[in-house]
């Protein structure tokens, strides 16, 4: 196994790992949109059906108010046996004359009562008192925040009167709100002279499914987790799969092929029993896989070294193989890199450098019993 196989695996995996991540947002990112659509008709749903139970109860507290204060038995809310169909058109007698009022079919089909005599007497409710559309706004709130529906509201009113003149009045921002916020809309009165209209803007995170969002960013996590640190999890790992790898091969050469220089694969060289220096990677491994990595420095003089004959090189060829010029590398520096080249090799191994006293330094492996053949 050499550098170029270890880095494409390490892409393959890292790619590999990225793809798997980018598929499970995307089709996480389709259920999320999904449950988001839902989610938006469900509160749509909802919310008109509580806009219009709470237009009924502003209209029952009016209804009230007319009875106890008139002493009526007349009431929007009683039960009749038979209902009067709204009419396509109304016709007003007033001072200027005849007037007919068309009712239009979609206001028709969106009253809040279908029943043409409650709507004569709604409309001389309304006469009487205004509708209390800021009390419609908080009312409406308050149950969709029972709900659990999370929203910005507005509600309209426009009426319309005798001469066709619209008058709006709002609660909430409603410049804020787009045409299409406009959730729903109903009719009250005779001539269905009053349009009531609720507005509801829900933000997109608020439609988010909690528990979906979280595990896609928990995911992102790791992996971002998983790429910081993918390269010192897998020089521990893979590392210890090279060494092992070695180990075997190893085993399986003839006796008659392994030199004094305990050489075992290309640029991987066996040190003592179950030490080893792998060139190539700059690696000391043993059998439980990587104990340290060298500089490239280092390296590149232990390979000399086990190379050398006898495993000997002079002052000056240590010189050439670190690139360094006799006159301007100082004695001192060139003793003080021995003596971490010396210590190195003590910390992981057996191995010693001796010198001969003449400018010659000659590496010292340890005995090893399958030399002794």
């Amino acid at each position: 196994m050499n550098t170029t196989y270890i880095v494409k695996r390490k892409n393959i995996i890292r790619i590999g790992v990225l793809v798997a991540c980018m598929l499970f947002t995307i089709v996480y990112g389709i259920l999320i949109f999904n449950a988001c659509k839902q989610r938006e008709q469900a509160w749509s749903r909802q919310a008109k059906a509580v806009f219009l139970e709470a237009v009924g109860n502003e209209l029952k507290k009016l209804d009230k108010m007319e009875i106890y204060g008139f002493h009526t038995i007349t009431s929007l809310f009683q039960q009749k046996t038979l209902e009067t169909d709204i009419p396509d058109s109304v016709v007003f007698a007033l001072q200027d004359g005849t007037h007919v009022y068309h009712l239009p079919l979609h206001r028709r089909n969106n009253a809040y009562f279908k029943d043409g005599d409650k709507n004569i007497y709604l409309s001389l409710i309304l006469e009487k008192y205004p509708f209390p559309f800021d009390s419609l706004h908080y009312a409406w709130d308050k149950q969709l925040a029972l709900s659990d529906i999370k929203g910005k509201t507005g509600v309209c009113s426009r009426i319309t009167d005798l001469s066709r003149k619209v008058s709006t009045f709002a609660s909430g921002a409603l410049e804020e709100f787009a045409p299409s916020d406009s959730l729903v809309s109903t009719y009250l009165g005779y001539r269905l002279e009053m349009e009531l209209s609720g507005y509801i803007s829900c933000s997109w995170w608020s439609l988010l499914p909690g528990g979906m969002v979280i595990t896609v960013v928990l995911l992102w996590c790791m992996y971002i987790f998983f790429w910081l640190f993918y390269g010192r999890l897998n020089q521990l790992v893979s590392k210890r799969t090279v060494v092992v790898e070695k180990i075997v091969e190893k085993a399986l050469l003839p006796a008659k092929s392994r030199n004094k220089t305990r050489h075992i694969k290309a640029r991987v060289y066996r040190l003592e029993h179950d030490v080893f220096f792998d060139a190539e990677q700059r690696l000391f491994c043993d059998g439980n896989g990587v104990i340290e990595k060298l500089s490239p420095a280092m390296s590149v003089l232990l390979e000399h070294f086990l190379k050398a004959s006898d495993h000997t090189l002079t002052k000056y060829e240590i010189y050439q193989i670190m690139g360094k010029d006799l006159e301007e590398y100082s004695l001192d520096s060139f003793y003080k890199m021995i003596e971490r080249f010396r210590k190195k090799l003590k910390q992981f191994s057996s191995v010693t450098l001796h010198s001969d006293g003449n400018g010659a330094y000659r590496l010292i492996l340890p005995l090893d019993p399958t030399d002794m053949n």
